[in-house]
């Protein structure tokens, strides 16, 4: 699928509009109806696309290629509810290799003192190639760019890396990527050793006490053995 991808993104002239449309489907999570898609999109909104048929043959071949999906659906008609329409919605695909890297077509830069926007990086369509093939080859590069993103989101936010983990995993479990279980802290996992520890150290130590309890001293047997030949 990504070679296929690949393939299909050297064939853009312009990467921005198929990066744009990327974008904002991440952005918008679930099924976005056609519609929507042209209107926020096209050039009422000040989007990329000028014309819908450009729009929609995109879409459709991101639907071959899996990237997206696609679903019919029949609704009521806002002028008429007695009549019924039939509409079309549209969503990435989260099982696609390129959906968790969407995001890295961006570049996220300051404005003023605490406003941040974003822009395409530069050849966003062959950097999304990039990234989604180094996490199937197990590029190391790919953890460092998690690093590197945590602290974006610290300078953001202007907040801690302890945070910014945080965030991430109330994020996750809001998601429903997560299991919604509280794991302890590093500090706590620490305290929890250190009783454990001193539990087991003092569990031993009775156990050897009553081991030597249990056991006459040698001056003991000694006085015991004396009593039997004076007897």
């Amino acid at each position: 699928m990504l070679d296929e991808f690949a393939r299909y993104t050297a064939l853009q002239r312009d990467q921005m509009p198929l990066a744009m449309l990327l974008v904002y489907l991440k952005r918008k999570g679930g099924f976005v109806q056609l519609n929507q898609i042209w209107r926020e999109l096209g050039p009422t909104g000040g989007g990329p696309f000028w014309n819908q048929t450009t729009l929609i043959n995109k879409l459709d071949k991101l639907e071959r290629l899996e990237v997206v999906v696609m679903e019919k659906r029949i609704l009521p008609s806002p002028r008429d509810a007695a009549k019924r329409k039939t509409n079309t919605f549209y969503r990435l695909n989260p099982a696609t290799p390129l959906y968790p890297y969407i995001y890295g077509m961006l570049k996220i830069y300051k404005e003023e003192q605490d406003r941040y926007s974003s822009e395409l990086v530069e050849k966003p369509l062959d950097h999304l190639c990039l990234l989604a093939g180094r996490s199937g080859a197990s590029d190391p590069l790919i953890g460092r760019e998690l690093e590197v993103a945590k602290e974006l989101i610290s300078e953001v936010f202007g907040v801690g890396i302890d945070e910014v983990r945080l965030m991430i995993r109330e994020r996750m479990a809001r998601k429903g990527m997560t299991r919604d279980r509280k794991r302890a802290s590093p500090e706590e996992m620490s305290e929890v050793k250190v009783k454990v520890k001193a539990k087991s150290e003092k569990a031993e130590s009775s156990r050897a006490g009553a081991g030597k309890a249990k056991r006459p001293s040698r001056r003991k047997r000694k006085e015991v053995s004396g009593e039997g030949e004076s007897e």
